[in-house]
Parts: structure tokens; C-alpha cells; sequence
């Protein structure tokens, strides 16, 4: 009885189904209209269509492509606001979004296809671009500052707010090499400085052209110093934070690589505890090194070495705490990498000038 009502029950939902369908097909048969999720559907299909065919592109020729396709889209948006009919406004606009268009379809994925030399030349040049763009940002404030007082505390703000999205993970996970570590350090620090310096002159700027009454010139005198102080004290922690952390991979990098020696050279009896006091060794220099350059807050900042460093450096530390008690043949090689990290963190650490 049950099984019977089941199965009625079943064939009246396919039933209806069937029927919904049919009518779906009907009206869109009717008046031409297309139900949504097939409106939304059909644009996504043809999307990842596109973009299987695009990958069977060779990785140089789709990075030229890009690049072009790049180079077009902005020369493009520039020339739409020279004076000019509106048929070529339109025209250009219509190249500007295609161009646009071909850049996100082409760039996708990439330089995950580029050869290791090539992707790492290409991460160079973007970090490079970056920081000169940040760099002349910051100039282009000061000057602006001299000869309009508005535009330039804006641009200061723009600086100072660039700088949060110029620092995190998401444009410093490509891998470095080691001998970069020292640079990646001195760049973060100071752009964080050039961002706070921005952010107080701003301050200071605006808070003279608000309160420009003569009797306010005293409170605006000692709170612009005291801003000053502050400004100069959060510049001077960050300078700190980095010496201190240098400091501490530098020395657990050590104490790692004497316990990888210890456990190379002790007896088949000792090797168990000689393997956890590696791994001991190990966590607290991987703890270090998942600090953050330029501040303490968790979802702020850049790492001190990127994921693929770490995953990277941690692979190759645990295959030789494996392998050491059977053989040597992974230890050489995690105490190679193990010097590069701490002869390049030597040169900022505390003791030094």
C-alpha cells in the first residue's frame, strides 16, 4: 500500500515536471523570451568555452596578447576625453570595453602556464611597476601640495589609503628568492613610513585650512606636533618590528640547523629525540616567519616570506628529519636553504649598525 502510494506520488511530480517544461518551451516558442536561469546559464557556457579555447594558446603569445589587449584599453580611455565627434567617442568606447574584455579573458590564469624563468621576470617587473607607481604617487602629492593645497591632501590621502591595498598577501604570494628577503623588508618598511608620513601631513593640512582663525594657531600648533610625535614614534616601531624579526630568524634558523646536525650525527638510538627537537626547532621558526613586515594586525600586512616560500621550505625541512636517521641525503639541502634565510635576515638584525 505504501509502496503504491509512493510510487503515484513520484509520477505526479515528474508529471508536473514534464508539464512545467513543456510549457517553459511553449511560451518561450510563443514570444521569444527565455527563462532566467538559462539568460544567466548560456552567458557562463559560453564564458568557460571561450576560455578553454584561450588556453590552448600558447602562455607567451597570451601574455603579449594581454599586454596589448592592456596597453589599448587604457590609450583608449585617455584619448575618449580629448575633444573629438561623438561617433569616434563611441567608437572608442566600444574598442576601450572589447579591449578591456580581451585583457580579462587573456590574462586569466597566465603565468600559472609561463615558464619559471618567465614568471619570475614577470613577477619582478610587476613588483618593480608597483613601487615605482607608488613612489611617484608620493612625489606627485608633495608637488601638488606646493602649488594647490587641496589636491595635494587629497593625493596624500590617496597614499596613505594605497598603501593598505599596495601591502597584504594578495600582490606578495609570488615566490622570491631568499637573496630578495632582505629587499622585500627594506621596501615594505618603507613604504608604511611614506604612507604614515602622508597621512599626517594630510592631517595637519587640512586641520590649517579648517581652523585658519589666528586665535586657533596655538591648539593647532601643538596638536600638529604632538600628531608629528606620534607619526614619528609608529615610524620608528615599524622600523623596530622589522629589526626584531630579522633578529629572530636569524637565530632560529640557526638553532635549525644545529639540531639538523645533531640529529645527522647522533646514534640510532637517540634519533627519536633528536627528530623532535628538530620539529620543536622547526614550528618555532615557521611561527616567526608567518609574522607579518610592517604590523602585528592579522588581516593587515605582508608576510615575511610568501605561502609558497614556506610550503617550500617546511617540505624540505621535514623530508630531512625523515630521512636523516636512514641517510643524509635531504640534509644538505634544507641546510643550504637554511643559511640563505639566515645570512640574508644577518644584515638587520639588532646587533648590527
Amino acid at each position: 500500500m505504501v509502496g503504491a502510494i509512493g510510487t503515484g506520488h513520484h509520477r505526479l511530480v515528474v508529471e508536473i515536471t514534464t508539464r512545467r517544461r513543456s510549457r517553459i518551451a511553449q511560451a518561450y516558442e510563443h514570444d521569444g523570451t527565455e527563462p532566467l536561469y538559462l539568460l544567466v546559464s548560456h552567458p557562463m557556457r559560453m564564458f568557460e568555452q571561450l576560455q578553454t579555447r584561450v588556453g590552448r594558446i600558447p602562455a607567451k603569445r597570451r601574455l603579449w596578447a594581454a599586454g596589448t589587449a592592456g596597453i589599448t584599453y587604457f590609450l583608449s580611455g585617455m584619448t575618449i576625453r580629448l575633444a573629438m565627434p561623438p561617433l569616434w567617442k563611441s567608437s572608442l568606447l566600444m574598442i576601450s570595453l572589447l579591449s578591456l574584455a580581451t585583457f580579462v579573458i587573456l590574462g586569466n590564469g597566465v603565468t600559472a602556464h609561463l615558464e619559471p624563468n618567465a614568471r619570475n621576470l614577470l613577477f619582478t617587473l610587476r613588483r618593480v611597476t608597483r613601487a615605482a607607481g607608488y613612489l611617484m604617487l608620493a612625489a606627485l602629492a608633495i608637488c601638488m601640495l606646493m602649488v594647490d593645497r587641496t589636491a595635494g591632501i587629497m593625493l596624500l590621502i590617496l597614499v596613505a589609503i594605497a598603501n593598505y591595498f599596495f601591502a597584504g598577501e594578495g600582490g606578495h604570494q609570488e615566490p622570491i628568492r631568499l637573496a630578495q628577503l632582505p629587499t622585500r623588508i627594506i621596501g615594505r618598511v618603507a613604504f608604511r613610513i611614506i604612507a604614515i608620513v602622508a597621512g599626517t601631513v594630510a592631517l595637519s593640512q587640512f586641520l590649517a585650512m579648517a581652523r585658519s582663525d589666528p586665535s586657533q594657531q596655538n591648539a593647532n600648533f601643538n596638536f600638529t606636533m604632538g600628531t608629528y610625535l606620534a607619526a614619528g614614534a609608529a615610524c620608528l616601531k615599524v622600523h623596530s618590528r622589522a629589526r626584531k624579526l630579522c633578529t629572530q630568524i636569524n637565530g632560529q634558523a640557526r638553532s635549525l640547523i644545529r639540531a639538523l646536525d645533531s640529529l645527522a650525527s647522533a646514534a640510532s638510538a637517540e634519533a627519536t629525540i633528536h627528530m623532535e627537537k628538530a620539529r620543536e626547532e622547526w614550528q618555532k621558526l615557521e611561527q616567526v616567519l608567518q609574522n607579518r613586515i610592517e604590523t602585528g594586525l592579522p588581516l593587515h600586512g605582508t608576510a615575511l616570506l610568501p605561502v609558497s616560500n614556506r610550503k617550500r621550505l617546511q617540505g624540505m625541512v621535514n623530508m630531512a628529519i625523515v630521512d636523516t636517521p636512514q641517510g643524509n641525503q635531504f640534509v644538505s639541502q634544507a641546510r643550504t636553504e637554511l643559511q640563505l634565510l639566515a645570512q640574508a635576515c644577518n644584515s638587520r638584525i639588532d646587533t648590527t649598525l
